[in-house]
């Protein structure tokens, strides 16, 4: 059911992204500023070596954006693994019509008063128009549905061959690294 509901919002994002050069600006804030920059960090939840990992992507208007996945619970041995990539204008355009249209800049974020312990974690950071907006996981079920469009929009830039590579590596390294 959880995969279901991931792809169906990745499937949401992908439309939204695909349909939003097609979307006229009539605001001063409906158009992506020069320093729009999106920083998404997910960590599964507390699971035993080596099935926790964690990855941050930063989409950037330049040339390099990038993922960064640690295979395992960070420390000083265990590996990260970076990978560049380019957005192109108009995607980057659909990623802030996307974060516009969720209400990032609109809405006062709030979280659930009691987070579940223990589950995965996903936090967007975006900077844009001078401020940097945060926005952390286990939101009150109406934010928490805008939260996953953003997130799933976010990841949707990532090419498949990236995430592909990025797996297959994680999978090697569980196969290196059994139960500790």
């Amino acid at each position: 059911m959880n995969r279901l509901l991931y792809l169906l919002l990745m499937l949401f994002a992908f439309s939204c992204l695909s349909c939003a050069t097609f979307h006229a600006s009539t605001n001063e804030q409906d158009a992506r500023p020069n320093d729009f920059v999106v920083e998404y960090k997910w960590r599964e939840g507390s699971l035993p070596p080596p099935y926790h990992y964690e990855y941050t992507v930063i989409i950037k208007p330049s040339i390099r954006s990038e993922i960064v996945l640690t295979p395992d619970y960070p420390s000083s041995t265990v590996p990260q693994w970076t990978e560049y990539f380019k957005v192109e204008e108009q995607d980057l355009n659909g990623l802030y019509r996307v974060i516009v249209d969720n209400g990032l800049f609109t809405r006062k974020w709030r979280q659930l008063d009691v987070a579940p312990v223990g589950g995965r974690n996903q936090t967007l950071v975006v900077t844009a128009h001078g401020k940097r907006i945060r926005v952390e996981d286990y939101l009150v079920s109406e934010q928490q549905i805008s939260a996953d469009v953003m997130y799933a929009a976010v990841q949707a830039l990532v090419p498949k061959e990236i995430w592909e590579r990025l797996q297959a590596r994680r999978h090697q390294y569980m196969q290196e690294h059994p139960h500790r």
